[in-house]
C-alpha cells in the first residue's frame, strides 16, 4: 500500500475517532447532566425518580425505590461534580443523605432493598447487588467529599458482606440472606467493582483481600475455560447450571467483568490479560449482531443466541471491554467504541429518546419495547462515556461546552 494512502486511512480514522469524541462529550455534558441535574431527584417524595414516561416529561408510575437505583445515581453526581459539573455535587450531597437515612437500617442489617415513594421498607430483603452499589457510590462520595460518615458506611458494609453474606465454602457470597438459589456471577462482579473503587480511594486492606480472592474465583469457578464464555447461574457450589432453559451468556457482562479485571490487574500487579484477551474476543465473536452490529441481549449456553434484541447497557459495557484490552495489550479499541457509537445514538440515544434520554428496549428489528426510561441505565452510559474520554484526553482534550451536531430535534 502508498505511503499517502496509509496517510489519508490514518487521517480518515483520526476524524472519526475525534468526531465520536465530540459526540460523547456533547452528550454528556450538554444533553444527559443538565437534564438528569435538574430532574435525577423526585420534587415530591425526596430521593431519585425511579423511572420516567417514554416522554421524559414525568416520573413513572413505579410505587418504589430501589436501593441500587439510588446508589448509582449517588455515583454519577459524584463522578459529575469532581468532572466540573457545578450543580452535580449538591445532589450528591442529597442522594447520600437519602440513602443513609431512608436505605440504611444499621451496621446488623445494612441496606434494604426497596422502599416505598414515602420511604417506608417495602422489601427488607438483603441483597448483595444493593450492597455492591452502595459500596461502590460511597467510595466515589467519599473521593469527592472525605465525608467520614460516607467512610464509616462502607466499612459497615464490608463487615456485613464478611459476616452475613460468606458463602460457608469459601467460594464468594450468597446473592440474598436468606440465602437462595440459583447463585449468580453478577453480585460478585460488582461487588468486585465496590471493592476496586473503595481500595482505589482509601488503600483499603480488606477490600483488597477481599477483591484479590474474587478475581481468583472468577478465573477458577465463574469463567468457563473450555467454552470461553461465562454462565449466569450456578448451583450451591458454584458449578454451572447446565440447563439451557435455565441459564444463559451475556456478553454484555464478559464486557464488564474485562474492564474490572483490568482494573484489578492495574490496582494489584496481577496479570489478567489472557482472560481480558478471551472474555473480550468471545464476546464479539459470539455476541453481536452479524447485521445490526450492536450487543445481543443473550445466548444460550452454546453461545448460540438467544436473544437477539439490544439494551443499552450492553452496548456500553463493550465500550468499557475494549478499552480495558486496550490498555493491557496496546491494541486499539476505536472499532468497537465507533460501533458501539452507531448503536448506542442510532438506536438507543437516537432523536426519537428524550433529550439526554434513552429508549432502553429494542427488539431484532430495532422497534423500541420500553415502556419508560429506567433511571439505573445512566451508570452504564455515563461510564463508558467518561472511559473514553479519559483514554482520549491526552491527545484530544475537548471543552466541556463544544457541541455536536445530533439530537437537535430531540425533546
Amino acid at each position: 500500500m502508498a505511503l499517502a494512502t496509509i496517510v489519508i486511512l490514518e487521517t480518515s480514522a483520526l476524524v472519526v475517532q475525534m468526531e465520536v469524541i465530540t459526540r460523547i462529550r456533547s452528550w454528556l455534558f450538554n444533553h444527559a447532566l443538565p437534564v438528569w441535574t435538574e430532574k435525577c431527584m423526585d420534587s415530591r417524595f425526596g430521593g431519585p425518580v425511579e423511572s420516567f414516561s417514554l416522554d421524559g416529561d414525568r416520573p413513572f408510575t413505579d410505587a418504589y425505590k430501589r436501593t441500587f437505583v439510588v446508589a448509582r445515581q449517588l455515583y454519577v453526581m459524584s463522578h459529575a461534580s469532581l468532572l466540573g459539573e457545578k450543580k452535580a455535587g449538591p445532589l450528591a450531597d442529597a442522594l447520600f443523605e437519602y440513602l443513609r437515612k431512608v436505605c440504611w437500617r444499621g451496621p446488623e442489617s445494612g441496606w434494604v432493598h426497596k422502599v416505598t415513594l414515602e420511604g417506608d421498607i417495602l422489601d427488607p430483603t438483603a441483597d448483595l447487588y444493593d450492597f455492591a452499589f452502595c459500596l461502590f457510590a460511597l467510595s466515589w462520595y467519599y473521593r469527592l467529599t472525605e465525608n467520614s460518615d460516607a467512610l464509616t458506611l462502607a466499612h459497615q458494609t464490608l463487615d456485613i458482606v464478611e459476616r452475613d453474606f460468606a458463602h460457608p465454602s469459601g467460594n464468594g457470597y450468597y446473592n440474598q440472606l436468606p440465602a437462595n438459589l440459583p447463585r449468580q456471577q453478577n453480585p460478585h462482579m460488582h461487588l468486585m467493582e465496590g471493592l476496586l473503587a473503595f481500595w482505589e480511594v482509601t488503600n483499603d486492606s480488606r477490600a483488597k483481600d477481599m477483591s484479590n480472592r474474587l478475581a481468583a474465583l472468577f478465573q477458577r469457578q465463574l469463567f468457563d475455560k473450555a467454552a470461553g464464555a461465562m454462565p449466569e447461574f450456578f448451583d450451591d457450589f458454584l458449578n454451572p447450571i447446565a440447563d439451557s432453559t435455565r441459564n444463559h451468556i451475556e456478553a454484555g457482562h464478559q464486557f464488564e467483568w474485562a474492564w474490572i479485571l483490568a482494573r484489578h490487574q492495574q490496582l494489584s500487579g496481577q496479570d489478567h490479560t489472557d482472560i481480558v484477551r478471551t472474555l473480550v474476543l468471545n464476546a464479539e465473536r459470539f455476541g453481536l449482531h452479524e447485521t445490526r452490529g450492536w450487543t445481543m441481549n443473550s445466548n444460550k449456553l452454546d453461545t448460540s443466541s438467544q436473544d437477539r434484541g439490544s439494551r443499552t447497557w450492553p452496548n456500553s459495557e463493550r465500550i468499557k471491554g475494549w478499552i480495558a484490552l486496550h490498555e493491557l495489550t496496546g491494541v486499539s479499541p476505536w472499532h468497537a467504541i465507533e460501533q458501539s457509537c452507531e448503536t448506542l445514538f442510532g438506536v438507543h440515544l437516537a432523536s426519537s429518546a428524550p433529550r439526554g434520554m434513552w429508549l432502553d428496549t429494542v427488539d431484532e428489528d430495532g422497534k423500541p419495547t420500553c415502556i419508560k426510561i429506567p433511571t439505573s441505565t445512566l451508570y452504564h452510559v455515563f461510564l463508558a462515556f467518561t472511559e473514553v474520554l479519559r483514554i482520549a484526553e491526552g491527545s484530544a482534550p475537548l471543552s466541556s461546552n463544544q457541541e455536536a451536531d445530533f439530537n437537535s430535534d430531540s425533546k
